[in-house]
């Protein structure tokens, strides 16, 4: 689905979890030898991998890394699962004093298993053996087989970006209960969270411990800090039935991987077919919204259609639901659907919604669309106008916010006679910032946000003197 300029920039956030400076620590190195196994994953982007043990592991065998399915992806998909896929990237390991002249590289085969329905994981198998690794000590950590009890200190190891040189890094935390969580249009079920103080860009994949001689039980996908907005790309939201979506301040979501060792055969190889596989497998047909934004005003609701597309529609049936709502016990309320496209009205109520696609009456093989009902304009608070001073002029831009300001309108005049309150004159903001002669001063500038599902705030004023 094409995006626009201004719905890719905020994609980019993705991977810059919180960006925020806070008490880090070093990691000892006598815990060396056990830590060395995590490495810093550089491909489409880069986040943290750890070389894990498996269950029958041989020598020779592949060796395998975890990270997030969002780390592994080109173009998010909601449904996507991605299976036997060639990839090319890198995993970096000996990175754990920071010292560039002892790091140690191995180059990827193949995505094994990724994906961000449901979960975020990706398993990836290298094109080393497990003793190529070895003769460079780099050893597997264990799988914790059980999920420590709630309230227990855990930390995290990553490789964040912001610090030169990229040096394994330590946060600690307190664990806490699972739930529902959403963000922009992923929907990821049974996450715990924890108090991390320090998540930030490169963090994503990183091995949680509670004990690290141990093992290894979960891994970071994303956090609250820093967000804007509820459920939105950066803000995560969690949600219990029949609780409505919250975003809990500075909580970061950990992926549960104890079920991990059953996505592994007798050899030592990645099998999706193995009995106790614990993730979702890839389904025989696909749904979509005909466009990539999924936020939708009063006026929208009024006078057009839901739309969502399904590929292969025989035996199909779908619902919609509230956040809150939502239960995936519950197998009651499902209409048939009757055609690769369904129209059906727009909720009339604000909030979050999911749309639940079930095919031969299979739900574990459901797929699922997000969207959002929003009538409220952005606050006018959010409106801020960038100015830089020269001795000739003042060039002036308003600030994106994403989600609550992705577009502006704006007019500027002499101070004495620019109405604001007069919509005449109003022009989109093309993303030129305007260039205002020092003779032309002082000047009022009306400035009007929009934010994604298109409401419109009452226009705000400046002054430039």
């Amino acid at each position: 689905m094409p995006i626009t300029n201004y719905y890719l920039a905020p994609l980019l956030l993705l991977f810059c979890f919180g960006c925020k400076k806070n008490t880090v620590e070093i990691v000892d190195s006598s815990l060396n030898k056990r830590l060395n196994s995590i490495g810093q994953y550089e491909g489409s982007s880069y986040c943290t991998a750890t070389y894990i043990e498996i269950p029958n592991q041989h020598i020779d065998s592949p060796a395998y890394v975890i990270t997030n399915g969002h780390c592994t992806a080109i173009f998010y998909d909601d449904n996507k699962i991605d299976v036997d896929i060639p990839l090319n990237a890198t995993i970096i390991f000996n990175l754990i004093q920071g010292d560039l002249n002892k790091q140690i590289k191995f180059n990827t085969k193949k995505i094994a298993y990724s994906t961000m329905k449901g979960t975020d994981i990706a398993i990836i198998e290298l094109n080393h053996s497990n003793r190529a690794l070895q003769n460079q000590g780099i050893f597997p950590v264990p799988l914790e087989q059980s999920l420590p009890a709630l309230g227990t200190k855990i930390s995290a190891y990553g490789y964040p970006l912001k610090y030169t040189p990229v040096v394994l890094q330590q946060t600690t935390g307190k664990l806490s209960a699972s739930s529902t969580v959403a963000e922009f249009i992923w929907f990821w079920n049974k996450l715990y969270s924890a108090d991390f103080p320090n998540i930030s860009s490169g963090s994503s994949g990183s091995p949680v411990f509670t004990d690290v001689s141990k093992g290894l039980w979960g891994i970071i996908n994303t956090t609250t800090i820093d967000g804007i907005g509820v459920c939105e790309l950066g803000s995560p939201c969690e949600f219990i039935a029949p609780n409505q979506p919250t975003v809990k301040k500075n909580v970061t979501y950990i992926v549960d991987v104890t079920k991990l060792k059953d996505c592994f055969n007798a050899k030592g190889s990645f099998d999706i077919h193995s009995d106790y596989f614990p993730f979702g497998k890839p389904t025989d047909f696909f749904v979509s919204f005909p466009n990539s934004v999924r936020n939708f005003n009063a006026n929208t609701a009024l006078n057009s259609s839901l739309i969502f597309n399904i590929d292969n529609p025989q035996n199909t049936s779908y619902k919609i639901e509230l956040f809150e709502e939502y239960n995936p016990e519950n197998k009651s309320g499902f209409i048939p659907i009757l055609a690769n496209q369904t129209q059906t009205k727009f909720p009339t109520k604000e909030g979050f919604y999911i749309i639940s696609v079930l095919k031969n009456n299979r739900f574990d093989q459901m797929n699922y669309l997000t969207f959002k009902m929003d009538f409220t304009p952005p606050n006018l608070n959010l409106i801020e106008l960038n100015q830089t001073q020269s001795a000739e002029s003042t060039v002036i831009n308003p600030v994106f916010v994403y989600p609550e300001l992705t577009q502006f309108y704006w007019k500027y005049g002499a101070q004495a006679t620019c109405n604001c309150e007069d919509n005449k004159d109003f022009e989109i903001y093309n993303r030129i910032p305007k260039n205002i002669a020092k003779a032309e001063l002082p000047v009022k500038v009306c400035i009007k946000g929009v934010d994604l599902a298109g409401n419109t705030t009452s226009p705000k004023e400046f002054i430039i003197k």
